[in-house]
């Protein structure tokens, strides 16, 4: 029998993983370079709630200003490589400056941190907001704000990419970047939108983070490794399927952690290494992930019709 607390932290997980990872895969869509600062974007965010909880906030409304903050930021990188990219920088290049603006970020996470210690005698090294949270019918907050926020904005990113003008002109931009420049679109300006809203979705996953796990400025290094399993299983160019593969891959890790737990007590300091080998796995199983299964699947059916 699972205990409650192993099962609640596998669905609060599971939310926070499956956004993102959809914003990882759509940034790679977009330009066809891994951007290898998404997480660190992403975990950069998480000492808002901590900031909002310091000024006397809840630390729930620091969503709100984590979507920008995260915005923000993943819109000043796609400039960034959108300049070295006309400059003739190979893929090779490109993926090397995301690990220089990773870095970038990891550095003012720390001083952040260090700044808190120093001045407000706020250890922010080390941090977890749970004590903070909600209750509803004895469960806790964190579940029902990860779900309510998880399904709005796939929802929102549904209607967008399918209802409106925007979300045609992405598509159109991410399936030919140059036969939609002919068409009258303009990529470079879709493109930075899209960026600029993935790197909400990011900024807003971040936030939630500590107010069920444990933080610190190496999360972002160590989460990054979770987030490309995720994708992996899913299918690396599918954002739907990366959805999927967010909740498996968490799932995955949280029980399999749990039952090596009684073997192996140390196993939950090296969850990523399940990650990885459960990705390992789907691609022996299903070499284009979970998308690509249900395509062939499909594919299949249509024949013997």
């Amino acid at each position: 029998m699972i205990p409650l607390q192993i099962f609640l932290t596998a669905l609060i997980y599971s939310f926070i993983l499956s956004l993102l990872a959809m914003g990882f895969t759509l940034q790679y869509i977009t330009l066809n370079v891994p951007n290898l600062a998404y997480s660190s974007i992403a975990f950069f965010c998480t000492y808002l709630p901590l900031t909002f909880l310091i000024a006397k906030f809840s630390p729930y409304t620091s969503l709100p200003f984590a979507f920008i903050l995260g915005g923000a930021i993943s819109f000043l990188l796609f400039k960034f490589l959108k300049l070295l990219r006309e400059r003739g920088m190979s893929l090779v290049g490109l993926m090397m400056a995301t690990i220089v603006f990773d870095l970038v970020i990891y550095a003012c996470m720390n001083i952040y941190a260090e700044h808190l210690s120093r001045n407000l005698q706020i250890y922010a090294a080390s941090f977890s907001l749970t004590t903070y949270d909600f209750k509803v019918f004895g469960l806790p907050g964190i579940l029902f704000v990860s779900a309510g926020v998880c399904i709005s904005l796939i929802m929102l990113f549904t209607l967008l990419l399918l209802k409106t003008r925007f979300g045609i002109a992405m598509r159109a931009a991410v399936e030919n970047y140059a036969l939609a420049s002919t068409h009258g679109v303009d990529v470079d300006r879709v493109l930075a939108i899209a960026w600029f809203f993935v790197g909400g979705i990011a900024g807003v996953s971040g936030a939630l983070y500590p107010l069920w796990f444990s933080m610190d400025p190496w999360v972002g290094a160590r989460m990054f490794i979770t987030i490309f399993a995720a994708c992996v299983v899913g299918g690396i160019k599918s954002i739907y399927g990366s959805i999927l593969g967010g909740a498996l891959i968490a799932f995955s890790e949280i029980f399999l952690c749990y039952f090596f737990s009684f073997s192996f007590p140390w196993i939950w300091s090296y969850r990523a290494v399940i990650s990885m080998i459960v990705a390992a796995i789907s691609i022996v199983i299903m070499p284009h992930g979970i998308a690509g299964y249900v395509s062939r699947v499909r594919e299949r059916r249509l024949v013997k019709i």
